[in-house]
């Protein structure tokens, strides 16, 4: 009886102890560390943290709790340590230290509580705020979706067009803002994500100061602090807690990629940042491992100078407790090639690949697309500009396209951002129909160092009245750079069922008027729309009456009664059928690039007055 009562009381022993590391939160299992819950921490424990100072292995830094921010963030605490480390005394809380792993120590070993993750800027002494490691364990079990179902907008066959259209929002523009913003202050008085180094290399620093406007907002810091993924680079190609992560979002001539640290590992699983990256969710990128060269103390925010080494596994999760990656899958990029052509010297070409992403991809390729065409003609003088973009859309026959254009300032960014072919882009990958692929782009520009271009300053008639069923000439005045103003007639026809009516008409250049296009019904629909433009170098007149035709089920529908166009026209509720005003089109080629435009309004008299 005695021993069968010893037995019980040990069985019970046991079990307590078991239930009292499981509220701990301890877990031991396949080599992990145990972990403490955010209710055992206590201000004055001590511990230490790991990260990469120098080269690729982790060295350690002792830390000590302050206390504890009870939601600080939606169901999410915050645990604010200090470190006396002569590192971070002097360089404060260096940004690239995100994710580092945190310990407490104890009598029974370490206990992992969480990773290193928020911090002040400008703050004079080594503070951070700690993410629970309870938190980020919970990305372990959110089910994964696939790729094939994480675009932001996933079309339904049944869904009405105008619905998809709205669902889908307008496509983000090179040198807009790409994301929408993060519910994070950066003020210096408030506790907001340790920033993300962007490391890059390659760009220039036009590029960098357009990437610090879009990237602002989400603490990623752009930054020629870095370089370039080398190919056979020799370093771990694994993950370690403590090392360095690199989320790659550019490769190749060019270079651009997040450095953080990784927190924890479970076989192919590993989890780092303690914050989010973009906060996108489920999100498909490759990250690699990265050499840290040094840290580069600042009075504002230090930084680690670190650049990729080996390609080691596909980002899936970005979520507001930390990113979390995939060691056993792989990332495709969109491989884009730039070819730059000027005067008085050889091509030059650049080679790089992109993330796949929606909101990424577009402000990504439009960056290296100026970047590599200024790189190769940086002159600032009168230039000519002409840029053909080649997309190639899985499924579908290659859509070209050209740009051309007059810039004083030579390849400034504001070229590209007008180029139809770098906005393609975003109206591909924003369709509200399906997913697509993007699988290369093209692009060749061509630079010549001369102001061909000839500016509209003035357009009249004879009179302010003209007379139905006549072909009066439209005078168009154009004065060219550094030139002698000249006329060009123009003969319009006004037919007699305009008797009565008033008509705007405007001259314009072609690459500044857009065509008349029914709203898409498919992604073919959109590809046809693209390629529907006038070019630059042309002289569009537009006669627009008060007369309206109709745009119905991707067709334009033209000189029906204004009954019958009641009766068809959809509700407002809908784009799959839209009014506008008739008009009539000429175009005359030019052998220079246009500039500008100009108005007109006249009254059409009936010709037998």
């Amino acid at each position: 009886m005695i021993r069968v009562s010893v037995l019980v009381v040990a069985l019970s022993l046991l079990s307590l102890t078991a239930e009292t590391r499981a509220a701990s939160g301890d877990r031991i299992s396949n080599g992990r560390p145990r972990t403490i819950a955010v209710a055992d921490v206590r201000p004055g424990m001590t511990g230490y943290g790991l990260t990469v100072f120098e080269g690729t292995h982790p060295d350690r830094f002792p830390i000590v709790v302050i206390g504890v921010l009870h939601n600080f963030l939606p169901l999410q605490d915050i645990i604010l340590i200090r470190s006396d480390d002569p590192r971070l005394v002097h360089a404060g809380i260096v940004a690239g230290m995100s994710g580092s792993p945190i310990f407490i120590s104890g009598p029974d070993g370490d206990r992992l509580m969480g990773a290193l993750s928020y911090g002040w800027h400008f703050a004079k002494d080594p503070i951070a705020g700690v993410t629970p490691i309870a938190n980020m364990l919970a990305e372990l079990d959110r089910p994964v979706r696939g790729r094939e179902h994480t675009p932001a907008f996933e079309a339904a066959a049944d869904r009405p067009a105008s619905d998809r259209l709205a669902r889908a929002g307008a496509p983000p523009r090179f040198g807009d803002h790409p994301l929408p913003p993060l519910p994070l202050d950066g003020a210096s008085s408030t506790l907001a994500r340790a920033a993300v180094p962007l490391s890059v290399a390659g760009f220039s620093a036009s590029s960098l100061e357009e990437l610090t406007r879009a990237l602002g907002p989400y603490h990623i810091t752009p930054m020629a602090a870095g370089g370039a993924a080398r190919p056979g680079a020799d370093g771990p190609a694994r993950f370690e807690p403590g090392g360095s992560i690199s989320v790659e979002l550019v490769r190749g001539d060019m270079s651009m990629q997040g450095v953080g640290t990784v927190t924890w590992v479970d076989g192919d699983k590993v989890l780092a940042f303690g914050h989010p990256m973009f906060g996108l969710g489920e999100v498909y990128l490759p990250v690699a491992t990265a050499e840290v060269h040094t840290v580069m103390a600042s009075l504002s925010s230090s930084f680690k100078m670190a650049s990729p080494l080996v390609e080691a596994g596909t980002l899936v999760q970005d979520r507001q407790s930390c990113i979390a990656a995939d060691m056993g899958h792989r990332s495709d990029m969109i491989p884009i090639h730039v070819r730059v052509s000027s005067p008085g010297g050889p091509d030059r070409d650049f080679h790089a690949e992109v993330v796949r992403h929606r909101f990424l991809t577009p402000l990504l390729a439009s960056t290296v697309i100026a970047n590599a065409a200024q790189e190769a003609a940086s002159d600032v003088a009168d230039a000519t500009i002409t840029v053909h973009t080649a997309l190639d859309v899985r499924g579908y026959k290659e859509l070209d396209l050209m740009d051309q254009a007059f810039a004083p300032d030579g390849l400034s960014p504001k070229v590209f951002a007008a180029a139809t072919g770098v906005k393609a882009i975003g109206d591909l990958l924003f369709n509200p129909f399906s997913p697509v692929n993007l699988d290369r782009i093209e692009v060749q520009v061509d630079v010549d160092y001369k102001p061909d271009v000839a500016e509209i300053t003035d357009a009249s008639l004879r009179s302010d009245e003209i007379a139905a069923g006549t072909r009066p000439s439209l005078q168009v005045t154009l004065r060219p750079y550094n030139g002698a103003e000249y006329t060009q007639s123009i003969p319009l026809d006004i037919p007699r069922s305009l008797a009565g009516q008033m008509l705007k008409i405007e001259v314009a250049a072609g690459n500044l008027v857009k065509p008349d296009m029914a709203a898409p019904e498919n992604v073919l629909g959109v590809m046809d729309n693209l390629r529907k433009s006038y070019p630059a170098r042309s002289i569009v007149v537009t006669v627009e009456t008060p007369d309206e035709d109709l745009t119905l089920r991707g067709s334009v529908v033209t000189d029906l009664p204004g009954s019958i166009a009641d009766t068809l026209r959809p509700g407002a509720s809908t784009r799959r059928g839209e009014a506008f005003k008739r008009s009539q089109r000429i175009v005359l080629a030019t052998s220079s690039v246009i500039a500008g435009k100009q108005t007109l309004q006249v009254a059409v008299k009936d010709a037998l007055r």
